[in-house]
């Protein structure tokens, strides 16, 4: 690691402790630490044992002096940052440690309760002598207001949003503040967005308005200090004023320190960005089958020389429209992938440059001779631990740094594609920083629009879609990353159609292990709409081995799933919320769906308050959530619980050890809580206003006596009232009936429920009467006979997932065959036909085809003994008969020479089976079937 980047780090290490510890140290001592802590651990992994630290111990206690207390009290605030902050796994003694220095902190800040609240006293009285005078916003009383009504921020936070006018979203009519990070390391500049209530919205607007001036630290500390002075009240020190409003924070509002802990630190949350990059992809394309079918079925290294036409590219950038891509390869599509990036940086640039030098492209792409020697299949591309083991194997063999950082941005470019979408970008960064994140999510609308999408454009495969929408569920509702949903078996869920509780077990398998190598449960609900889809699924697998995965047919290999039933989410998401989405977004949009309904709980929000939409207000519901949590509540009320522990709880059933890794991978931005947690911060509130400060809000002068006017539209309570009571007593409103005036735009009324049938629609797609294997399953599925296994080897053995209706050829030729019917044993379909070359072509214009390889031939030549053979036998061994196939000749002694054709299933299958395949047949050879 440079020089800069330890100075860069113990920089933040420092401003943390300044803000967060309760203790002080020097950024000198902190320095230190730095560079003798790097020297003992790995630069990769986020971790201490006793042994490293006590080498550094050793190191501090050869110091002669007693600058040995200086340094072991820096390594004491290092580790509590790296502990509190990064998440680092330390010795059990120091987690203890820092555990008591969180109470430390906290029993510090309560010293300042008393001074605190004599600051917002005087800050409460200053607002209202503003409503009254509307005398000149100054950045003093924009400072105070922030911090007392928006969120305990820094000093240097509120400078930051003083000086930037465009700190507030234009999303109306609930606009947000979006707080930049100071030292993200990241290309573009990130945000936490925050709840702005309605006063503080105008108040910031206004001051927005005005010319604004440059604030620094030091100029808003002085301008405190002399506030303070004018109001009679004690001085407070720079970086004691955070700890004032959040003391404040806890004793008006009652929040657990931790939330007002993430409040106070808009780095400790990664706002969603705004801007969206559509994706190209098409409604049409999700299911597109794009790869050779027959990749899967051998996955050897491919002996074919590659090419990297990245290079021909180079030669021809004024034009890359010219130069066809290379085809994707089985055994290696990074070619394909380079090619691709290239011409990505041709056409589009680079972050900071639209226009980039050819000369430069060519430095960013000369990456050959690094990945040549390591291939990457496609079957390890989709799988999340083999990707990231051939990216670590790549980088390590690098041993230019200046290479490794153009392998880096390469890989950046493959985080993005939907073949590598899994790479971890953290295995390539310092465990000093915080692991990278792809902030994004949906809400449960946007989620059931996917499903919709993944049902309205289905494939003629039966089962496909049904699996992929499972899939989906099971990432959005139940957590799931991807290989725990394609790893998951039957045996390991549990679905109880009466209160829609699905519990799962999610555990090491003979195909791969969890991520913690430990085995855990998940307890969650799925609104109504979609039980009749797991219905659906638990009856197909009713006859399945315990042991089978949950999702596929039997014996299909973990990489057709994944690419089968997986990709097509993934594309669905881009195609309909952006390029940036992918599959473990719905894991991120299902833990935060998990805190919301676990604050809600604890908050007891009453369940109308829950959610904007029907459905929100269901999967939110008190009902929802007690059944989630009934395996803890054990049928006890929610203040019967230990509310501290609801965290932990969470954190049991997504995997995470630390709450910080959530917040910090998965709760993105933090406008949503307080409005949940904080009655004073919920739009649906009553409040009291007085006529100044609504004259204000509403945009009146200080003495209009149209406020008045006003007020009787909003609120039927003043409407009654008399005329001294009117301008004597406050006005109780709430907040979202302001937002209606304030903005000009009404709020949306929750809707009517809708009535969504997903299954229905998902029925009606799959009833495919014109491929034989969504007819025999159709048949099955509406004759309660479902038998998963016959179905698994008619896909085996059949064309698999390249299902497609018999084409108007087939049917034609069809329909000019004999009846095809059970043979008497009812073993096989027998036709009975002339041996004739005419009939041979109509054979084979239907059998002959992959969609049939699940059945044998054999042919029995019934021929008059006084017919010489020759001629039909050869007709049977050219025009009839193919290899394997069965050929049999019977003389009989009198009449005509025919042919039987018996087509047997090449494994014993249910009686069923064929009658169901007969039937087929019937149906297209009837009149009825002819279109």
């Amino acid at each position: 690691m440079s020089k800069q980047f330890i100075e860069k780090q113990a920089n933040k290490i420092n401003d943390y402790l300044v803000n967060t510890w309760p203790h002080s140290t020097s950024l000198e001592a902190i320095l230190w630490v730095l560079n003798n802590l790097l020297m003992v651990v790995s630069i990769q992994t986020p971790s201490l044992d006793d042994t490293e630290i006590n080498i550094i111990n050793k190191k501090i206690n050869t110091i002669p002096t007693g600058e040995q207390r200086v340094y072991r009290k820096a390594l004491e605030g290092v580790l509590f940052y790296l502990g509190n902050e990064r998440q680092w796994q330390l010795p059990e003694k120091i987690k203890l440690n820092i555990a008591d220095t969180n109470h430390l902190y906290f029993e510090e800040l309560t010293k300042g309760t008393a001074h605190a609240q004599q600051i917002f006293t005087r800050y409460q009285q200053h607002k209202a002598h503003f409503f009254a005078t509307r005398s000149p916003l100054t950045p003093c009383f924009i400072a105070l207001m922030i911090g007392f009504e928006i969120a305990p921020l820094s000093l240097a936070h509120m400078c930051a949003i003083l000086n930037n006018s465009n700190s507030i979203t234009n999303e109306m009519p609930n606009p947000r503040l979006a707080v930049t990070h100071f030292e993200c390391g990241t290309d573009q500049p990130q945000v936490t967005h925050y709840d702005i209530p309605i006063i503080c919205y105008r108040l910031l607007r206004d001051y927005y308005a005005l010319p604004l001036e440059q604030i620094t630290v030091a100029k808003l500390h002085n301008y405190l200090t002399q506030w303070l002075e004018e109001e009679g009240l004690s001085g407070v020190k720079q970086g004691e004023w955070p700890r004032r409003f959040q003391i404040n924070w806890y004793t008006r509002f009652k929040l657990p320190f931790i939330f007002i802990k993430d409040l106070a630190y808009p780095e400790r949350h990664v706002g969603i960005p705004r801007g969206i990059s559509q994706s190209t992809i098409k409604t049409d394309e999700i299911y597109a089958i794009d790869w050779d079918l027959k990749w899967f079925e051998s996955l050897k290294n491919s002996k074919t020389k590659q090419h990297w036409q990245h290079e021909i590219l180079l030669k021809h950038s004024e034009n890359p429209n010219a130069v066809a891509p290379p085809s994707w390869d089985a055994a290696n599509i990074l070619p394909r992938m380079l090619f691709d990036y290239t011409k990505q940086l041709i056409v589009y640039g680079g972050v900071k440059k639209a226009k980039l030098a050819t000369g430069s492209i060519k430095n960013y792409t000369s990456l050959k001779s690094k990945i040549e020697p390591f291939p990457l299949s496609y079957a390890d591309a989709i799988g999340e631990e083999a990707v990231n083991v051939w990216a670590k194997c790549v980088y390590d063999s690098i041993g230019s740094d200046i290479v490794k950082v153009t392998f880096y941005n390469f890989l950046r470019f493959l985080k993005h594609q939907e073949q590598t979408d899994m790479l971890n970008l953290s295995l390539f960064s310092s465990p000093l920083i915080a692991p990278s994140v792809s902030p994004a999510r949906l809400s449960v609308e946007e989620c059931d629009h996917l499903i919709k999408t993944l049902i309205d454009n289905g494939t003629h495969h039966p089962l496909r879609s049904l699996f992929c929408v499972i899939a989906a569920l099971l990432g959005f509702y139940a957590m799931l990353r991807r290989g725990e949903i394609l790893r998951l078996r039957c045996k390991d869920i549990q679905f109880e159609l009466s209160t829609g509780l699905v519990t799962i077990t999610v555990t090491n398998t003979p195909e791969g292990n969890t991520k913690s190598d430990t085995t855990r449960k998940v307890y969650t609900t799925l609104p109504e709409r979609y039980h009749p889809l797991f219905e659906h699924l638990l009856a197909v697998k009713e006859s399945a081995p315990h042991e089978q995965p949950l999702l596929g047919f039997e014996g299909e290999k973990y990489h057709s799933r994944q690419i089968y039933y997986l990709l097509p989410v993934s594309r669905a998401l881009r195609c309909l919320f952006g390029k940036h989405l992918n599959f473990h977004h719905l894991r991120h949009s299902g833990v935060h769906l998990f805190m919301l309904q676990t604050l809600h709980c604890l908050n007891n929000t009453v369940d109308v308050q829950r959610g904007e939409t029907p459905l929100e207000q269901e999967v939110l519901s008190s009902r929802s959530v007690a059944t989630r949590f009934n395996y803890w509540f054990e049928g006890r009320k929610v203040n019967a619980v230990n509310d501290a522990a609801f965290l932990d709880e969470m954190g049991k059933q997504i995997g995470h050890i630390y709450y910080g890794t959530t917040r910090w991978s998965y709760l993105h931005d933090i406008d949503w809580l307080l409005p949940i947690i904080s009655p004073t911060h919920s739009s649906y509130t009553q409040r009291e206003y007085t006529h100044s400060e609504l004259r204000y809000l509403l945009g009146l002068k200080p003495d209009s006596n149209d406020l008045s006017r006003i007020l009787v539209k909003l609120s039927p309570e003043y409407a009654n009232k008399n005329l001294e009571q009117k301008r004597s007593q406050p006005i109780i409103l709430r907040d979202c009936e302001l937002i209606e005036v304030v903005f000009g735009k009404a709020i949306k009324t929750k809707q009517a429920p809708l009535t969504i049938v997903h299954s229905l629609a998902w029925e009606k797609l799959h009833g495919s009467e014109h491929s034989i294997l969504g007819f025999i399953f159709k048949t099955m599925f509406n004759n309660k006979t479902l038998d998963l296994y016959a179905l698994s080897f008619i896909w085996a053995n059949g064309c698999k997932h390249h299902i497609k209706p018999m084409s108007k050829k087939q049917r034609t030729a069809l329909k000019n065959l004999p009846p095809i019917i059970l043979s008497n044993d009812k073993q096989s379909l027998q036709i009975t036909l002339a041996c004739n070359s005419k009939n041979a072509n109509m054979f084979n214009a239907v059998f002959k085809y992959e969609d049939w390889g699940w059945l044998s031939s054999k042919f029995v030549l019934c021929i008059n003994r006084k017919v010489k053979p020759k001629r039909q036998l050869v007709l049977l061994n050219t025009l009839f008969a193919h290899e394997n196939d069965t050929i049999e000749v019977k003389r009989v002694p009198k009449g005509e020479t025919l042919l039987t054709i018996y087509l047997t299933p090449k494994v014993a299958l249910s009686a069923d089976v064929l009658e169901y395949t007969q039937n087929f047949f019937q149906l297209l050879q009837s009149n009825e079937a002819q279109s």
